[in-house]
């Protein structure tokens, strides 16, 4: 048959689509990919003639827009948004992410044919090339502002700028620009490449170049309408106009007119085409218009998108199959979509949780048996009782396999921990001097007595370690650690830190960037990421001997915010509040130094900390004076959970078990309503505060409504 519209296809919820702004076919299976405004990218496959698309996965991938979709080889798709470039798999895996600043988005992309590397610019002009397969940035250079229309292959980079220019650029040459042209006075706003040849938006007109010569246009198409937008294949070309048609012309005729043919989709009265492309096979047309409506054109009535018949992913899937089989989902290509539901609903799932439950979060631990509790010996404020053996333990002995006969019935009789050692000295420089004559010299260990039954044993009780004259540099380690992990001294100052300072070293995205940091040119002396690359390092590299933070605690000292945060010990080792909220501050505080410090070093990934360890929060302000309305984001790296003006019926009342006012009318019988887990989560979560602030609308101190909602959490 002739070229008709095959179907119509609307995703919208309700009154409310999105518009669709990036429509792709895949070029070795039946599979239609559109991008829309709210950053959703949806796969779809073609049924009957008439009949709405049948949809196979639709994943919310981004934060914003997306404004292209690429399909790559092996189940992949290349998706570019205004925050950020990916790779994802059909099922929405993501591969590869890079983003951008929030000021700077991207407008444009190029993919290479065989799908390997791509080309991104911003609107600042910052291009960048990528390598898809390993990840990396393998090319940076400045590029023209606002190139919207971008082509990328192995050789040549084409972009059309907002200004009416098309450059081609050198990928192999630092991205040099090697031609250059005109255009016209109005911004490029689509181009397209196929065979060494340039197709350009311009106005009334198609200009055609040749890639190797741009001086001159080869070729003049004459449009019926203003072009916006172009699809180039083997034999034809599509060009989408503003007023709202498509036309096409046979690339291989020479003549101006040649092959002229219209596509009319059926558009609304204020919606226009936002996106076109043709299939592989150029058998069918996909065009997309602001009100989310899919428009597909073919030319039969059983149309194939594919060139070839390749690994369609659809082949062999029961959908309906419920538990007794169904899809292989250990192919990364399969989306969750494919998962069927059982039939039999008479029960609720157990997925399903209810909102309105209320439930005491929380478990009593085991008591210990009396038996054991009588026996029990108190020392230092530590109980000891023997083990009666009722249970597994994951112990490593000490001193050789019979320690446990030779240390049974206490330590009382042992004058120093030779036992434990196996008589080895505990310093370097003694083993260096006694050499072989450590075995002959070895005392034997005295028997252990048990007139004092109270004592624990000795590998139980509190080692003191006791430097030589040389130091601490002197002392083996690796008599009491055989570990490969290094711990830090706890004898100097703000020691509480040592806790937290280790669990950062074990976060491998912040351990990088501080060794990174520490590595560049800050020539900042109180810099607490360069302390924390030193420490890092220092940690890496010990291989269990024993390490310390006094270099980053001295430098920690000296900030003025420590000070006023209330982080230090005072010269008696007392501290103002309980440790555990010392540690909170001294988290979020040294998480918002690093933030800050990297990006005043301007490195690549300066805001990875933000990222991994913080939760975009949308704050709102609304005057209710003159409703004038303003909102920022941005990162928190700390959520009170505990909302306020909650009281005794706040979350943390609830993890104890419920106020002590509710329990007590629980075990009376009276009814008392408790409010909800999930309740109290949403509540802190998504809380709304009242505080006198300065208006810039009235001029004036105003009583304003602050909103504040966590919007997106920690990547990590």
């Amino acid at each position: 048959m002739d070229w008709g519209e095959f179907t119509q296809n609307w995703d919208g919820d309700g009154d409310v689509a999105w518009p669709l702004l990036a429509v792709a076919a895949r070029a070795d299976s039946e599979l239609v990919y559109t991008g829309d405004g709210s950053g959703r990218v949806t796969t779809y496959t073609l049924g009957a003639a008439g009949a709405a698309l049948d949809r196979v996965s639709s994943v919310r991938c981004a934060q914003s827009a997306v404004r292209r979709v690429q399909p790559l080889p092996r189940g992949r798709v290349f998706v570019q948004s205004d925050d950020a470039v990916q790779v994802a798999t059909d099922g929405g895996r993501r591969q590869r992410r890079w983003a951008t600043t929030p000021n700077d988005a991207f407008v444009g992309a190029g993919v290479d044919g065989d799908g390997r590397s791509a080309f991104v610019c911003t609107a600042a002009g910052a291009g960048t090339l990528l390598d898809l397969e390993a990840g990396a940035v393998v090319r940076r250079a400045g590029v023209e502002p606002a190139a919207g229309a971008v082509h990328y292959s192995g050789g040549a980079v084409v972009l059309g700028t907002g200004d009416g220019m098309l450059a081609v650029r050198d990928p192999r040459a630092a991205l040099r620009v090697v031609q250059a042209a005109t255009v016209g006075a109005g911004p490029v706003l689509d181009l397209a490449v196929h065979a060494q040849r340039v197709y350009v938006c311009a106005a009334q007109a198609v200009r055609v170049y040749d890639v190797r010569k741009l001086a001159q246009p080869a070729r003049v198409v004459t449009c019926e309408g203003q072009p916006t937008r172009l699809w180039a294949g083997a034999a034809d070309l599509w060009v989408a106009c503003e007023e709202g048609f498509v036309e096409t012309r046979t690339l291989a005729s020479e003549g101006a007119d040649a092959g002229a043919a219209f596509v009319e989709p059926a558009l609304g009265e204020y919606a226009f085409i936002s996106a076109l492309a043709a299939a592989p096979s150029e058998r069918v047309a996909l065009v997309a218009d602001t009100e989310g409506v899919l428009h597909v054109w073919a030319d039969s009535e059983e149309p194939r998108l594919s060139t070839g018949r390749g690994p369609d992913v659809l082949d062999g899937l029961d959908l309906d199959s419920g538990f007794g089989g169904g899809p292989a989902f250990d192919d990364e290509r399969m989306s969750l979509a494919y998962a069927g539901t059982p039939t039999d609903l008479s029960a609720p799932l157990l997925s399903r949780m209810d909102a309105a439950a209320l439930c005491d979060v929380g478990r009593p631990v085991n008591y210990v048996d009396a038996a054991v509790a009588g026996a029990l010996k108190t020392l230092g404020g530590v109980g000891y009782a023997a083990n009666p053996r009722a249970a597994r333990r994951n112990q490593q002995p000490f001193g050789g396999p019979d320690w446990r006969r030779r240390w049974h019935g206490g330590a009382g009789g042992a004058r120093d921990d030779r036992e434990l050692t196996q008589g080895r000295p505990k310093f370097l420089s003694q083993q260096r001097r006694h050499g072989s004559r450590q075995a002959a010299d070895r005392a034997e260990p005295a028997e252990p007595s048990s007139a004092n039954n109270s004592a624990p044993p000795k590998h139980l009780q509190q080692m003191r370690i006791e430097y030589s004259r040389f130091g601490v540099e002197d002392f083996d380690f690796s008599l009491y650690n055989a570990t490969a992990w290094s711990g830090l001294e706890g004898n100097v100052r703000n020691a509480y830190a040592n806790a937290l300072l280790q669990l950062l070293f074990f976060s491998g995205e912040l351990r990088q960037l501080a060794l990174a940091h520490c590595a560049g040119a800050c020539a900042d002396a109180l810099c607490l990421s360069c302390q924390l690359g030193l420490l890092f390092r220092m940690l890496a590299t010990a291989q269990g001997a024993s390490c310390h933070a006094s270099q980053l605690l001295q430098v920690l000292a000296q900030r003025p915010e420590a000070a006023a945060l209330g982080l230090l010990e005072d010269a008696h080792g007392h501290v103002v509040g309980a440790y555990a909220v010392l540690a909170q501050r001294l988290l979020r505080f040294v998480l918002e130094q690093a933030t800050v410090e990297c990006r005043r070093l301007q490195q690549p990934d300066a805001r990875l900390v933000e990222r991994v360890f913080g939760a975009a929060q949308q704050t709102t302000t609304l005057c209710p004076a003159c409703r004038a309305t303003s909102a920022r984001e941005s990162h928190v790296f700390a959520v009170d959970l505990d909302a306020p003006g909650s009281g005794s019926s706040g979350l943390a009342a609830a993890l104890a078990g419920g106020s002590a006012s509710v329990r007590r009318a629980e075990s009376r019988g009276l009814s008392r309503q408790r409010a909800g887990f999930l309740d109290l989560v949403s509540r802190a979560l998504a809380r709304t505060d009242t505080q006198r602030a300065w208006c810039a609308q009235c001029k004036k101190f105003q009583l304003l409504t602050t909103d504040k909602r966590i919007m997106r959490a920690p990547e990590a």
